[in-house]
């Protein structure tokens, strides 16, 4: 099929180099043939994860080739159309090194863990729970093993609804790290915001992963909901920047969408999450990343650099380490229980009263990030939030977009770990909830 592929790009090129007028086509990844992902509907996956309406300005990222647009699309059948588009998902292999080496152990018998951290998209959420085995990140890994029916390939599933890349990197260690994977997949496009904030723990997520003693081969996918927003182009600046792998729904269905070969409905029914088809499309585009690699493994297989260069937006929150009540001594609590108070997170504590409460802690850390329960009820409280004794912040647990979903809030951020004293009080009132699911730290 790739021998298809290959005749009709070359067929555009020539067309292209016959063009006497010195134009050419736009067909550079960032643009999206029409798909608009500028970002200036900030919402993340469900209007879940929020953002401050911040917006970047355009890539710099460099452009990459893609097929050219001027082919002749009805002489061709819709196999392939599709693998066109297929091809085009592809940005950039990036640097092959670490995923080659990876194969490599799966072509020799090694087994290998294969992971995935990302929102619903990844978790499956319109195909899941009654059948995970439709997710995409399944469906992938089922591919995968159907590679090496002879190797033991691991799975792991961090996709969690609603989440952005801020609480992504709060639990890395707790959900990808402790798996000790060898591939991870990075979706968080349409649940982040353009904010600095999400600019700066998506990259620290990154580097986590690219940092680790073991060369975990890291992948980005860049998902995009019905209205155009995705983070792609921040994303890809720092995929760009690290010689990362890239797989892009923009510059694949967009192009799609835009020339009406494709509705999208064929690939979602809501506003956000594929269908059944929609996840196979996906695993399609993470199977074509995959050929391209296999094809080429053994000139790929090498040392690994471990010189990373200098971050895009920042590092500040690398490494960040999660807490909760199965780990934390010396707690001290005023009409807060232990509880288990989300799926996700067992090991939290919860305030149900209306004469006021309080917790209270010691920690050395630089950074700290609460994670906590919201909903959209009046009867979950605010909480205030003191430092060595001094109040820096009201977090508000009662919100308008909540429905039972982890949020995180940043109630310490310093240049320099330190000893600190946390305090979280729950004021006397008629609002009478409020969860803490958990910590995430940088010492």
């Amino acid at each position: 099929m790739k021998k298809i592929i290959m005749l009709l790009l070359t067929a555009g090129m020539l067309a292209m180099v016959g063009c006497t007028d010195g134009t050419s086509s736009d067909s550079g990844s960032g643009s999206s043939s029409g798909s608009d992902i500028s970002a200036s509907d900030n919402s993340g996956e469900d209007s879940r994860g929020g953002s401050d309406g911040t917006v970047t300005s355009e890539s710099t990222a460099p452009e990459q080739s893609a097929p050219a647009e001027d082919i002749d699309y009805s002489s061709l059948t819709e196999e392939e159309i599709y693998d066109l588009m297929v091809q085009r998902s592809l940005m950039t292999t990036g640097d092959m090194t670490r995923m080659a080496n990876v194969l490599k152990k799966a072509e020799n018998g090694e087994e290998i863990t294969v992971s995935y951290i990302g929102g619903s998209i990844t978790e499956g959420l319109t195909v899941a729970p009654e059948h995970p085995e439709l997710c995409w990140a399944n469906l992938s890994y089922e591919w995968l093993c159907g590679q090496y029916p002879d190797t033991k390939i691991n799975y792991v599933n961090a996709g969690l609804s609603g989440t952005p890349s801020i609480l992504g990197n709060v639990r890395l260690e707790r959900d990808i790290l402790a798996y000790e994977p060898d591939i991870v997949f990075v979706e968080f496009a349409v649940n982040d915001g353009n904010a600095a904030e999400y600019q700066n723990s998506y990259e620290s997520l990154v580097r986590t992963l690219l940092t680790q003693d073991k060369d975990i081969a890291v992948v980005l996918l860049f998902t995009v909901i019905e209205n155009g927003h995705t983070c792609q182009p921040f994303m890809s600046e720092i995929g760009y920047n690290y010689g990362l792998p890239m797989i892009s729904e923009p510059d694949s269905l967009g192009v799609e969408f835009a020339e009406g070969r494709m509705t999208w409905q064929d690939y979602s029914d809501d506003q956000s999450h594929p269908n059944q088809r929609g996840h196979e499309i996906v695993r399609d585009f993470v199977a074509n990343y995959f050929e391209a690699v296999m094809e080429n493994v053994d000139d790929n297989v090498g040392e690994v650099s471990k010189e990373l260069p200098a971050p895009v937006y920042s590092d500040r929150y690398m490494n960040m380490k999660f807490i909760d009540s199965a780990s934390m001594d010396g707690v001290e609590l005023s009409n807060f229980t232990e509880d288990d108070a989300h799926t996700a997170f067992h090991n939290g504590w919860m305030y149900r009263d209306e004469i006021g409460g309080s917790m209270k802690f010691t920690l050395n850390c630089r950074a700290l990030r609460m994670v906590f329960k919201a909903n959209n009820s009046k009867v979950y409280a605010d909480a205030d939030i003191y430092i060595d004794g001094e109040f820096v912040c009201t977090v508000t647990s009662n919100r308008t977009d909540g429905w039972g979903n982890p949020e995180t809030a940043m109630i310490l951020d310093k240049d320099e770990a330190a000893e600190h004293t946390v305090e979280i009080r729950i004021p006397e009132g008629e609002k009478c909830y409020f969860g803490v699911l958990g910590f995430g730290y940088c010492d």
